[in-house]
């Protein structure tokens, strides 16, 4: 899964990626970050095609469908699983039409370890989760891979929301957890955005582990593991 992630500096994720220099940019989002430890229900910076444009604004990170009664979250949507996305009630409509791409540079993830520890006078073995923050080694910012929707109230006021796309972890991640999200390579971005683009079969073939020898992986305070905690702090190592 992914349920947590950091975003420092919007617009050197934006100036990064060529490909994106035409976009505009909503006012809102700079006023977003910098964020070291968002959480679903977060609002934050996503790059998509809104009206033929291709735009950077603000949505809310767990995906609301068109369809819901009240736009508020239901089910765990706040990720969607690449193996099944293409079948799911929830999602497949989006990704045939509404895909879009979430700008981070880190993400955590907690790694499950058993300890022993004094619980009443006694030994007793217990799982104690360690959390890690994943970027690249060259600490450039990425982009994941997304899908996004935009649920309307009743004065047509638009209330948009994401969700991150994940997959098998590469030979790093899986060190640490059974997922990680997908991470989208820029000569793929062009593909991914288009909204006229409906090949799932093809777009499906991109949804895969991000090459190991690009990432690295680190051990961070549990601070992290409060989302009340968003502060720079959060992405310093720790011996």
């Amino acid at each position: 899964m992914c349920g947590r992630f950091g975003l420092a500096n919007g617009k050197q994720a934006f100036e990064k990626f060529g490909e994106l220099g035409q976009m505009e940019i909503f006012g809102e989002v700079y006023d977003l970050l910098p964020r070291y430890n968002a959480s679903p229900m977060s609002k934050m910076p996503v790059v998509a095609v809104r009206n033929k444009k291709l735009v950077a604004q603000g949505m809310r990170w767990w995906l609301i469908p068109p369809w819901s009664k009240d736009g508020k979250p239901v089910y765990s949507a706040f990720n969607a699983k690449a193996e099944t996305i293409d079948k799911s009630g929830l999602f497949a409509r989006f990704f045939k039409s509404s895909r879009c791409l979430i700008p981070a540079d880190a993400f955590y993830e907690w790694m499950k370890v058993r300890v022993e520890t004094e619980v009443k006078g006694k030994n007793k073995e217990v799982i104690e989760k360690i959390p890690y923050a994943i970027r690249m080694k060259d600490e450039e910012p990425f982009m994941f891979a997304g899908l996004f929707s935009v649920w309307k109230d009743k004065e047509e006021k638009e209330f948009p929301s994401f969700t991150i796309i994940t997959t098998t972890p590469n030979k790093l991640m899986s060190k640490i957890h059974n997922r990680m999200p997908v991470i989208l390579p820029e000569k793929h971005f062009a593909e991914w955005l288009d909204r006229d683009f409906k090949d799932t079969a093809v777009l499906k073939k991109l949804l895969v582990p991000y090459p190991t020898t690009k990432m690295e992986a680190y051990r961070v305070s549990k601070m992290v593991s409060n989302a009340r905690n968003d502060v720079p702090e959060c992405l310093d190592p720790i011996d």
